[in-house]
């Protein structure tokens, strides 16, 4: 089965991590407090939409 060009590529929080320069514990906390990029939740997983995190650093928010 062929990818659908259509789906955004997901990044797991260690990846966001890795990309904003800090720790997987600060993303945590920034989900609690409703101050991070927007992230999905599939089941128990929490996932990051890369255009999501580039949106959320060109609004200042970092």
């Amino acid at each position: 089965m062929k990818p659908d060009a259509r789906v955004p590529e997901l990044w797991t929080p260690e990846q966001t991590a890795e990309y904003l320069h800090t720790t997987p514990a600060s993303l945590r906390l920034m989900r609690y407090r409703r101050t991070g990029p927007d992230f999905v939740k599939a089941g128990p997983r929490v996932l990051y939409r890369v255009d999501d995190v580039v949106a959320w650093l060109q609004d200042g928010a970092a």
